[in-house]
């Protein structure tokens, strides 16, 4: 079975289609002196599980993910989950499923944009991983929301203080751990200076590398962050080699 990235067409606001992806074949010439802020969450597909109500995502067994993955990825199942045991040991069966599909939706795709803006050797490129969690436990069920897609909104905005909806049935999505505040401090900050310099940077944060092969330096942003290089690179080894 082969994996391949997303491709196909973009729409528009009037109907009409872009001939391709913005970034496909390549980075955008137009924005080739802009420097880029590229991101994932480390849980992003948990949102949308949780969003869909699919709580056998969050408890489930070693037969549930095996016939999910060989649903989802054939004959490369087996090879995908020995790798992501390997590379994520002590992790649930859940948090598995959420880190695999979360690779396939989201994290690959940030990489290739990361990786075709700085092909163009011009302006920088800084790529981070969001990965405060949330403490929210998703109903009817003992699983933490973590890091999941839509989650860094209010960090980044620096309003995780801001009182939550009304509806007690709609808890927000951010939780209530007690270091959001820290956490936002830092994301708001480096947004900031990035829109105002061009490189991001936090008071009390280790200095950001602009993002380069074959270093891969990405930011891990939570109440303190660090800088690593390459962060699952085992992970990304693996989908490189099933991806046409």
């Amino acid at each position: 079975m082969v994996i391949s990235r997303p491709g196909g067409f973009a729409p528009v606001a009037d109907g009409t289609y872009l001939p391709h992806h913005p970034f496909d074949p390549s980075a955008p010439a137009i924005s080739r002196d802009k420097p880029l802020m590229v991101c994932t969450n480390k849980d992003e597909m948990a949102f949308f599980f949780w969003e869909r109500k699919e709580n056998t995502v969050f408890t489930l067994t070693d037969d549930g993910l095996k016939s999910r993955l060989d649903k989802e990825f054939g004959s490369n199942a087996e090879k995908i989950l020995t790798l992501y045991r390997k590379s994520r040991p002590g992790v649930s069966l859940a948090d598995l499923y959420i880190a695999i599909t979360t690779a396939r939706a989201f994290w690959l795709g940030s990489l290739e944009i990361a990786e075709k803006k700085y092909e163009q050797r011009s302006a920088s490129v800084y790529m981070y991983m969001f990965t405060h969690e949330s403490n929210l436990i998703v109903p009817g069920t003992n699983h933490r929301l973590g890091a999941a897609h839509a989650t860094e909104i209010w960090y980044k905005f620096n309003n995780v203080d801001l009182e939550g909806p009304k509806d007690p049935s709609r808890p927000s999505l951010i939780g209530t751990d007690p270091d959001r505040e820290k956490t936002a401090l830092n994301m708001s900050e480096m947004w900031t200076t990035f829109a105002k310099t061009g490189r991001p940077n936090a008071k009390g944060q280790p200095p950001w590398p602009a993002y380069a092969l074959p270093r891969r330096a990405t930011m891990m942003i939570d109440a303190q962050c660090k800088v690593e290089d390459d962060p699952f690179g085992q992970e990304r080894v693996l989908w490189d080699s099933l991806i046409s």
